[in-house]
């Protein structure tokens, strides 16, 4: 009897098998499973032999592509063409969802066995019963039988017709010779193949070719307009494992189903559940709480609601109770108390945090954003905001980082989150310096900024929900669905300049603006009182103890500097705004300062708050001038004092105190006594600006009567100053977060929501005085008109405003106005009216800064707020990148588009060849678990990721343009991205903070053991994701070793805890490849594939 054994060690079984099909003719295999790594390795010695291949078992392919045998048992029970069909669709998934047959040499294997499948030299089977055996019959040509004396050769054992069983892993395989085992071999064989079922033979060719040649992408070249729709549709539609409820059904018929609101909550349901949270930044006006509120419905988990306190109640009261969602809602100053709640009703499932106008925690070196991060940290998030494109770099990243661990993002859109976004701080703070010392121009740095703005854009698109009113105006389905139910937008027109006379004020007017908006350093105001540091005599000595207190020495000299102007022109925007803002204000400020000049007789001190912030001490010292020293004597003070420093409160002797301090000290509080005396000795005179906004408001009012109107201030005191003195002469009423009430919001609704049914509708006020508190979370459309009494400095805040008043729900109007508040001056006196502007522009220069250094007019300065509102607008209202790409997407599947079908038809892993003049190299579309990856390969030595805005302009594609064969160059480029696909890059960047904890904690973690020394070991690990805030980060560097034991007090070990495990949570999911594509210059030569 001879035998050999095969191994794949000394000698494989390739190899063997390869020298008997040169003697043979007629081969039968028997295989647990069968697919094309192992025919490859012997299909060019098949060629003029006869194959019969019988399979024994199923095929599967598993997560990251791996395929398995499957002994699959309920295939008893299944008809001879179930199995059949069965069979086929594993070889058009093995075909189409993995790698086997990328390469030219497999491709060229796979024509090979189609080929003789046709001509009848190729036979497949597959056993009726789950078979495991293997088994290799080679049955010798006329020449190598020896006439008939030698059959042939049997190979059996444990190796399957792949790749790793013909070389590549220990197998134990034995060759037998004897005719009699050739003969036993065959009988089995035989038996088995006439009981098998019928996969692939010549006459049954047409059922393999409709059934996988069909079905695969082998030898396909679709249409780039085909590819390009594929790539929307899995971009766009949106698969979700639940039925979704919409505000109609939810609110029980008291909001509409509008189609955009309505494919934002499927959107913000499937962005949750592929990155844990979403972003909802659509314009004002489109209803942001409407989709965040039915998003909450349908997920069904108790929810947290942080909101500012002028819209607790609209949570609380309205969106919680109509949206029918079990929530818990907290003022935005409450985030302890919010998280306190959190621990205490723990019960190990996730909860839902909201957060209402989330732009506001953009500063992760803050207390309140630390404690927002440790309350989103293991549960949902949903944020609602401005957009965000526009935002500095790291306010966007903070924000992000509420709901991703920036080493572990979800988000495929970059290799490395915290890489690209330190990247874009580092380019943003260099475009500030440069803008600050003026090194470029303007438009250069807009430009740059932009740029800033649209990588930004480009990082976070897939977790931000940002529509305009373009957008809806530009997808065809969006505006039919809108107009279908009634709904027009109106036309907003840019600021106009109302004016008021100063009248007999000139004079004092000019006087104040000299001496509150200068920077002559003579006869003005400075905010000394906020920057005593910057007096001191010998920075070097107090260097090191500051920054022990208050951090980096110089930014703290900055920082005083930079509230010192804060405050000078918080005084200017106060006199603008009315006089009874500006009086409170001196009064204040008198107090507060002359407070410094007695703590310094009492004390022989300077008090110093961290930020400058005295506030703590002034409300210590609110006691009056006559016996502010008896009272300051009769105090406690240790006691008392101990306590302002465990808030902050640091002593600087007035010795160390330059001269200079108490000079200017006394001269700022000369200025503000002497603007009190003029303009306050005998209470509030005359006001010009009153008087001509009662008579506008009255001209108004008149000429339209159904136009409602609001008069916007920043400060509430301006507005209850107006109430008091408009209330007896006008139909008004005001709202400040005073206000806040719901009675008061029902009078708001009832008179100025046009959305209320006619009937619950009232006319008893016509004007609605307010400050910003009532910009976000109300309907106002029954106004028509917005005047701003105060310079409107901050354009988004103006957008905000015309917000309340442009409703998706109702147009009430054609037209809606806006209408800037400024003094002038009126008259014959050309050079007194030149002063007032030049005084006028002096004091917007003062709110504005560099922008408005180059205005010289007061035409000039209406055309720059007109200029600034456009821009703002503009940005706010700018048409999304992927308009153009929905409305054709949307088109097709309303229309139920033929094209469409052609294209869900694409198998996957297809490419084809483009010509462009614009773009080289392969393109790959790919997907893991939920999300997107778009891939471009130039060369063989680098690949970019590239984002979906990116990626689809390139995968667009009209219906004339034809496809072609992928070049020589295809694999070599496709193979790189293949491998470059899905690979992240988890390494952060070791900035200087960082560091420096890292390193303090190494030193505490060597002098600590037991629990302390496993979670001082937890928070490196979490430092190094990332995941750690800033605020965190800085409390953590000034503590000293031997107070270890206060970090877990401060960083709970549970917050940490829950980072590690979210960043353990993060699933890859499975890979696939989607489409490629290759972008080939049409004027070079380029050869192309067979």
């Amino acid at each position: 009897m001879s035998k050999e054994f095969i191994t794949n060690q000394e000698k494989l079984l390739s190899d063997v098998v390869n020298n008997y099909l040169k003697d043979s003719e007629n081969l039968y295999f028997l295989v647990g499973f069968f697919y094309f790594s192992g025919f490859e390795e012997i299909f060019e010695n098949l060629i003029d032999k006869n194959l019969k291949i019988l399979v024994g078992l199923e095929i599967e392919k598993g997560i990251m592509n791996q395929v398995k045998e499957v002994e699959n048992l309920s295939l008893q029970n299944f008809s001879r063409g179930e199995i059949r069909d069965n069979f086929n669709k594993s070889l058009v998934e093995l075909f189409n969802e993995t790698n086997f047959f990328d390469t030219r040499k497999n491709i060229k294997a796979f024509k090979s066995f189609y080929n003789k499948i046709k001509d009848g030299t190729l036979e497949i089977r597959k056993t009726k019963e789950p078979n495991h055996s293997k088994m290799y019959l080679f049955e010798f040509d006329e020449e190598h039988s020896h006439h008939g004396e030698d059959l042939g050769t049997v190979v059996t054992g444990s190796s399957n017709l792949t790749r790793s069983g013909l070389r590549g892993q220990f197998e134990l395989n034995v060759v037998l010779k004897d005719n009699s085992d050739f003969e036993k071999g065959k009988e089995i064989f035989d038996t088995l193949w006439k009981q098998a079922v019928i996969i692939a033979d010549k006459d049954n060719i047409k059922i393999f070719e409709d059934d996988v040649i069909e079905k695969i992408w082998f030898e396909k070249l679709y249409k780039p307009i085909l590819l390009y729709i594929r790539v929307l549709h899995e971009y766009f539609s949106i698969n979700l494992n639940q039925k979704v409820k919409y505000p109609h059904e939810i609110t029980k018929e008291r909001f509409l189903n509008l189609r955009y609101q309505m494919d934002a909550i499927q959107l913000a349901l499937s962005t949750i559940e592929r990155h844990n949270g979403v972003i909802v930044a659509d314009v004002v006006g489109l209803g942001k709480s409407i989709i965040a509120s039915a998003a909450a419905h349908n997920l069904n988990l108790k929810t947290i609601v942080i909101a500012p306190p002028h819209l607790v109640k609209q949570w609380d009261d309205e969106y919680r109770d109509y949206f029918d969602f079990n929530a818990k809602v907290f003022s935005s100053g409450n985030i302890a108390k919010a998280l306190e709640y959190l621990n205490s009703n723990s019960d190990g499932e996730p909860r839902l945090i909201m957060v209402d106008e989330a732009h506001k925690y953009r500063n992760e070196e803050t207390q309140d954003y630390g404690l927002l991060h440790n309350l989103c940290q293991g549960n949902k998030v949903i944020l609602l905001t401005a957009t965000p494109f526009n935002n500095r770099p790291q306010d966007v990243f903070s924000m992000i980082k509420l709901f991703q661990i920036p080493a572990k993002s979800t988000l495929k859109t970059v290799g490395n989150l915290a890489e690209e976004f330190f990247r874009l701080i580092a380019e943003y703070k260099k475009l500030e310096k440069i803008q600050k010392e003026q090194a470029e121009t303007p438009e250069a740095i807009k430009e740059r900024l932009d740029d800033i703005a649209r990588q930004i854009r480009l990082i976070i698109s897939p977790i931000v929900i940002r529509r305009s009113r373009l957008d809806l105006k530009d997808i065809t389905a969006y505006k039919k669905d809108i107009a279908a139910q009634g709904i027009e937008f109106p036309i907003v027109n840019p600021p106009e300049e109302l004016q008021y006379s100063l009248g007999n004020l000139e004079e004092l007017y000019i006087y104040t603006l000299e001496r509150i908006a200068s920077d002559d350093g003579k006869n003005c105001f400075k905010g000394t009182r906020y920057r005593p540091v910057t007096y001191l005599k010998d920075f070097k000595k107090y260097k090191k103890v500051i920054e022990e207190e208050f951090g980096n020495f110089n930014l703290f000299k900055n920082s005083q500097n930079q509230i010192s102007k804060f405050m000078r022109r918080l005084l200017v925007k106060r006199f603008e705004s009315s006089v009874a803002a500006f009086e409170s204000t001196l009064k204040y400020m008198i107090l507060s300062s002359e407070n410094i000049q007695k703590w310094i007789k009492v004390r022989n001190t300077v008090p110093i708050f961290k930020k400058g912030n005295l506030l703590d001490i002034e409300k210590y010292y609110q006691i009056s001038s006559d016996d502010v020293l008896k009272e300051v004597e009769g105090m406690n003070l240790e006691n008392d004092l101990s306590k302002l420093k465990k808030k902050g409160l640091f002593e600087i002797p007035i010795k160390d105190i330059r001269n200079g301090f108490l000079t200017d000290l006394e001269s700022d509080i000369s200025i503000l006594k002497s603007l009190y005396e003029k303009w306050f000795k005998n209470g509030i005179g005359e006001d010009p600006k009153l008087d001509q906004i009662s008579k506008i408001l009255h001209e108004h009012i008149k000429l339209e009567p159904k136009r409602k109107i609001i008069v916007f201030s920043e400060y509430a005191d301006t507005v209850d100053y107006l109430e008091k003195n408009l209330k007896n002469k006008l139909p008004v009423f005001k709202y400040t977060s005073n206000d806040a009430s719901v009675k008061n919001k029902q009078i708001i609704s009832t008179n100025f929501d046009a959305g209320l049914p006619k009937t619950k509708q009232e006319n008893k006020y016509k004007i609605l005085l307010a400050t910003d508190a009532i910009s976000e979370g109300y309907n106002l459309h029954r106004a028509g008109m917005i005047i701003n009494y105060d310079i409107p400095y901050n354009p988004t805040r103006v957008i905000q405003r015309i917000g309340r008043i442009n409703r998706i729900n109702k147009k009430v109007f054609d037209v809606l106005y806006i209408y800037n508040y400024f003094p002038s001056s009126v008259g014959e006196n050309e050079t007194r009216t030149k002063q007032i502007s030049t005084l006028k522009i002096a004091m917007i220069q003062a709110l504005l800064g560099d922008d408005t250094k180059a205005l010289t007019s007061d035409e000039e300065l209406q055309s720059f707020f007109k200029e600034v509102y456009k821009k703002e607008f503009e940005k706010s209202e700018a048409r999304s990148w992927d308009t153009k790409h929905k409305d054709y997407y949307l088109n097709l599947t309303d229309t139920n588009s033929e094209l469409l079908k052609l294209a869900l038809k694409i198998p996957k892993r297809s490419r084809i060849a483009r010509q462009s003049d614009k773009q080289t190299g392969v393109l790959v579309f790919g997907k893991k678990g939920n999300d997107f990856v778009f891939r471009l390969a130039q060369s063989a030595d680098e690949t970019l990721p590239l984002p979906p805005e990116e990626a689809l302009q390139l995968f667009e594609a009209n219906l004339t343009e034809s496809p072609y064969k992928v070049s020589d160059n295809f694999e070599t480029l496709y193979e790189k991205v293949k491998a470059d696909l899905f690979k992240r890059n988890t390494q952060v960047p070791n900035e200087k903070l960082k560091r420096e904890v890292l390193d303090r904690l190494e030193v505490i973690q060597k002098n600590s053991a037991g629990n302390l020394k496993d979670f001082l070991a937890d928070l490196v690990d979490v430092i190094n994701l990332d995941a750690l805030p800033r605020h965190y980060l800085k409390f953590l560097n000034k503590v000293k070793p031997n107070k270890a034991e206060t970090i877990p007090e401060k960083i709970s070990s549970h917050y940490i805890s829950t980072i590690l495990k979210s960043a353990r949570s993060v699933d890859e999911g499975e890979e696939l490849l989607i489409l490629s594509e290759e972008f080939i210059n049409p004027n070079t030569s380029t050869k192309s594939e067979a």
